[in-house]
């Protein structure tokens, strides 16, 4: 779908436009270079100044209309094309971009009748994004399919149709509507837009955040690829990054409310409490329609001492996700903290009572059964500290899931319990520590551990390769070339390992 952002004039770029004045010929040519490179904004400046001496131009014109499209500008589009001759502005390519400023304008009657002679995939594009406007999905979707089907393919209906198919569920489906369209045209940003939300629902963090970035190397000042790549930064607990671009964003457009909320995710994030319930405070009737920031935003309240305030959040919605663990632990902690330790205990029971329970609902338990006098608070300490096989598998599946989306923190948080609470070494528990622990920077304690490991496991190649990597990173090439050596002969197949040993053979 269009997005209805509206962008403020590259004036610097303007005054070099007048400074130099070439004639309307070569503005057009710029325009269209500009345009072709995604800087719509240099188009617009481009084509407006064209204009001015060579008004009759209709190309020319119909060019800045698209230009501002692709800005949000639904309503100077339409000014734009109403300057255009009734017998130019008749070509089903003019009427086209006439039904999109349609489409940004939401006079969706008005798209439908302009495309309702012509039969390619550009017009059933704005046929089922009309549709959608309209709340007539399954139109929407006959429209797409329609578009799909046929002989020449239109990229930006194959984005737009991935977009729906994700929006209804079909993960599977938006996969490869997404990647046709990319295939189609490598350089379509809204495909990689688009491709960024399907990873990111699959949780491939990291692979959404390359999509982003492939989008923002297309088109730089795009808005949501940058809003796009700071949410998966944030996720992946790359907070300060994620806060430059939030405010870059703020200052862009201080009402959108997403990217409050995106601020807000990243002051939890850094613990800025106080900060979070500033900026979600005005907010608070419409955080129910955004996933997680009930609970953010009730969490931020428990830590103020506002357990009260935090109830009135958290209760509703544990009322409508009855079976989420994160609003769960969090009412009972508000409970606790409010002074109703029984209906804390009987809030977090049923977490506490299960095999995978985790530490902080059994401690959570136990003290809310400490304050009531129930005898089962000892049973409670007892398995805090005596993890199951249930929690220390979920425990890994979400630590190696953290590794593979580059959680660095949250992987080093999960495999360090687990070490902790099982109080015995695991040597590939150690090497993906390890791992983790020299992507957040702290070199020696990960080659410490990763020495552990090896020791482990001295003929593992994969914990040779890690152990070797640190030691050439830390100053010890010998010995880590030694080890190199050791793991490229086990696993000559690894091209981590060839690569690691050629760089370490290089320095």
């Amino acid at each position: 779908m269009f997005s209805k952002r509206h962008f403020a004039s590259t004036l610097v770029l303007a005054a070099a436009l007048a400074a130099c004045s070439p004639d309307p010929a070569t503005r057009f040519a710029t325009a269209e270079e500009a345009f072709a490179a995604n800087d719509f904004r240099a188009a617009r400046i481009s084509l407006i100044a064209g204009l001015k001496e060579q008004p009759g131009d209709h190309e020319m014109r119909l060019l800045l209309a698209r230009a501002q499209l692709a800005l949000g500008d639904g309503e100077g589009a339409a000014s734009s094309l109403d300057a255009l001759p009734a017998e130019f502005a008749s070509q089903p390519r003019v009427a086209i971009v006439r039904a999109e400023s349609d489409i940004l304008r939401d006079r969706f009657d008005e798209a439908l009748a302009g495309v309702a002679d012509i039969e390619t995939g550009a017009a059933d594009r704005i046929r089922a994004l009309a549709y959608i406007g309209q709340e007539k999905f399954d139109e929407a979707a006959e429209a797409f399919a329609t578009g799909a089907a046929r002989d020449e393919v239109d990229p930006r209906l194959l984005a737009a149709y991935g977009r729906f198919a994700l929006a209804n569920g079909d993960r599977a489906k938006a996969a490869e509507l997404v990647e046709q369209a990319i295939e189609s045209d490598p350089q379509l940003v809204e495909a990689h837009l688009v491709q960024g939300l399907v990873r990111e629902n699959r949780n491939d963090l990291s692979g959404a955040l390359m999509a982003y970035d492939r989008a923002l190397e297309l088109h730089p000042d795009n808005f949501d690829g940058r809003l796009g790549k700071a949410q998966m930064l944030a996720r992946l607990d790359r907070f300060e990054e994620a806060a430059v671009i939030a405010d870059n964003l703020a200052a862009e457009a201080p009402e959108d409310r997403s990217i409050a909320f995106l601020q807000a995710r990243i002051a939890a994030g850094e613990g800025e409490w106080q900060a979070v319930r500033k900026i979600l405070q005005p907010y608070e009737n419409e955080l129910r329609s955004a996933a997680g920031l009930p609970a953010i935003y009730g969490e931020s309240l428990i830590e103020i001492d506002q357990p009260a305030l935090a109830l009135g959040v958290l209760e509703p919605e544990l009322n409508r996700q009855p079976n989420s663990r994160p609003l769960r632990r969090l009412v009972a902690r508000a409970q606790l903290a409010g002074g109703d330790a029984r209906a804390a205990l009987g809030t977090i029971r049923p977490l506490a009572s299960r095999a995978d329970a985790t530490p902080a609902e059994l401690r959570l338990a136990a003290r809310a059964a400490e304050r009531t006098g129930s005898s089962s608070a000892e049973e409670f300490e007892r398995r805090a500290e005596m993890p199951s096989a249930e929690w220390v598998g979920g425990e890994l599946a979400k630590a190696d899931q953290a590794l593979r989306n580059r959680q660095w923190r949250d992987a080093e948080t999960r495999y360090e319990s687990i070490l902790s609470r099982t109080r015995s070494d695991n040597a590939m528990v150690l090497n993906n520590l390890a791992f983790a622990k020299e992507k957040l920077g702290k070199e020696e304690q990960a080659l410490e551990i990763a020495l552990r490991a090896a020791r482990l496991e001295p003929d593992n190649a994969s914990i040779l390769d890690t152990a070797g990597w640190l030691l050439v990173q830390t100053g010890s090439r010998a010995r880590g070339l030694e080890m190199l050596r050791r793991a490229a002969k086990l696993a000559p197949d690894n091209p981590t390992i060839q690569r690691h040993l050629t760089e370490a053979t290089k320095g």
